[in-house]
């Protein structure tokens, strides 16, 4: 019903029905339970499950990073040069959902390898699971803003996804380490490696459900044929003459690096320095926090406005 005042006020916008906006919401939690088990989990599992050196960890780690500045563009590049008649987004969503969810399963297998076959086989899982989050992630945020035109609708549209996907985050930090021991007592023999493999299972098959519920329910404009083709010097061109851009990635760069390098150590902390690993979970209930602002944002953006609002974030 407000969706369709909303078109009868503003004619020249486009507008999600509620169900799309939710179902498309609903994708991130499978997405986002992959990620932050990995965030915080699959150092922990490298180092003290599979005893890998934790220099070899921390250098993979990097190099992974690095490679995804430069994946990350290109695979934009190519959703924006994608024509087909299933739409731009939805045809690389299912390929990297179901690309994604094999390798991130195998990233939690060892096959009892050992030496350096063992640390061969984390490297290159470990990057093909960057790079298939990536085919993924990138037309998922990607098909967020086509959702509407409207630029006031966006705001209170893209706060969904994200709240689903603190959802997921919050599950995983709060009951993450209580799935994985509960997981190896019934099927492995204390070492854990039984445990984080069935709860990868287990997640991987969650990812495939929540992006299906996306794919099926949420409506993609189909194009045929590009008016015109990106190329990826003109991305670069872009970002090099954009100094406003250059300013909003390096924000980005330096929140995320933060957020990494929390995500990637506290449970250690909580593990070696404070005595007790399980005080994560407890550290992770202020998930909650965030998802309460989430709720709150986009009645205090629509009164203080953009400007304000960010200069008081």
């Amino acid at each position: 019903m407000s969706n369709q005042k909303s078109t009868n006020k503003h004619p020249q916008y486009k507008y999600a029905s509620t169900r799309e906006k939710y179902c498309f919401g609903i994708g991130a939690i499978g997405k986002d339970a992959i990620c932050n088990l990995v965030g915080s989990f699959l150092m922990l599992y490298f180092t003290d499950t599979l005893y890998l050196a934790p220099a070899f960890v921390g250098v993979l780690f990097l190099v992974a990073r690095i490679w995804d500045a430069i994946n990350d563009p290109v695979m934009g590049m190519i959703c924006d040069n994608t024509h087909t008649k299933f739409g731009k987004f939805r045809i690389w969503l299912v390929i990297g959902t179901l690309l994604n969810s094999v390798v991130f399963v195998l990233l939690f297998h060892s096959f009892h390898l050992s030496g350096t076959s063992l640390y061969i086989y984390v490297s290159v899982m470990y990057i093909l699971y960057g790079m298939t989050y990536t085919i993924m992630d990138v037309p998922y945020w990607s098909w967020l803003p086509n959702l509407t035109n409207d630029p006031h609708e966006r705001e209170s549209v893209s706060v969904i996804p994200r709240f689903f996907a603190s959802l997921a985050g919050f599950s995983i930090g709060v009951f993450g380490l209580s799935m994985i021991n509960g997981m190896d007592k019934i099927f492995g023999n204390g070492d854990r490696t039984a445990g984080f493999r069935m709860v990868a299972l287990v997640i991987s098959i969650l990812f495939v459900f929540t992006i299906s519920v996306t794919i099926i329910n949420v409506k993609e404009k189909v194009t045929e044929k590009a008016a015109e083709h990106t190329s990826f010097k003109q991305i670069i061109n872009i970002l090099f003459k954009n100094k406003q851009l250059i300013a909003y990635i390096g924000l980005l760069l330096a929140y995320n690096l933060c957020m990494q390098i929390v995500n990637g150590i506290i449970i250690y902390y909580f593990k070696y320095v404070a005595g007790k690993e399980g005080l994560f979970s407890i550290f992770s209930v202020c998930i909650l926090a965030e998802m309460g602002g989430l709720v709150v944002f986009p009645k205090i953006v629509k009164k203080l406005g953009r400007e304000k609002m960010f200069a008081m974030a």
